[in-house]
């Protein structure tokens, strides 16, 4: 299959990881890294992971780990290296990553505020928390009680992806008003 994109030589594949590198405030996954790099059309992951390993070689990217995840950011000389050869990237390149990079940062933010596991309790059921953070601070969160692995890791991948309708059905339903009640019945 023939490639469309206007990157496609390694050293310019290379400048392009190093360009959007420079979005990111703090490391970042592989797979994003990946999703933010892979947005000319003119390579593909396996020319992205040949470009990232010289990078790693050369000093420019640095290899973390934060809770048992390998994370990726960019060094003194990457930063460097980055501002030298980033004009030699065409600005359409340029404008994409930066679209590119966007999007990125707001599936990690979306991410970020999700949270969703298990564990077995005290009395030996298992339980599913998910919740909706703000910062530190629980929106939103509940636990509910599964009775197996599975169905837990159920509870958690639906609630990652539908996390805001969830929360949104809830809300409805809490603010309907089932049947009839007296005034002094509600609080204001």
């Amino acid at each position: 299959m023939k490639r469309i994109g206007l990157i496609r030589e390694k050293n310019e594949i290379e400048y392009l990881i190093l360009y959007v590198m420079t979005f990111l405030k703090s490391s970042i996954r592989y797979e994003d890294l990946a999703d933010m790099a892979i947005c000319d059309g003119g390579f593909g992951y396996f020319e992205f992971s040949d470009a990232m390993a010289e990078l790693i070689r050369l000093g420019h990217i640095q290899v973390t780990e934060e809770a048992g995840e390998k994370r990726y950011l960019l060094t003194e000389t990457g930063h460097q290296a980055a501002e030298a050869f980033s004009r030699r990237i065409p600005s359409s390149v340029r404008l994409e990553a930066g679209r590119s990079a966007a999007r990125v940062f707001a599936r990690i933010r979306r991410r970020s505020v999700i949270s969703a596991g298990h564990f077995t309790r005290e009395d030996g059921t298992m339980a599913v928390r998910l919740a909706l953070m703000d910062d530190k601070t629980p929106v939103f969160s509940f636990e509910i009680m599964v009775p197996n692995e599975a169905q837990a890791q159920l509870f958690e991948k639906n609630f990652r992806a539908h996390a805001e309708e969830m929360y949104d059905g809830m809300i409805c339903v809490l603010l309907n008003q089932y049947g009839a009640f007296e005034e002094d019945e509600i609080e204001e």
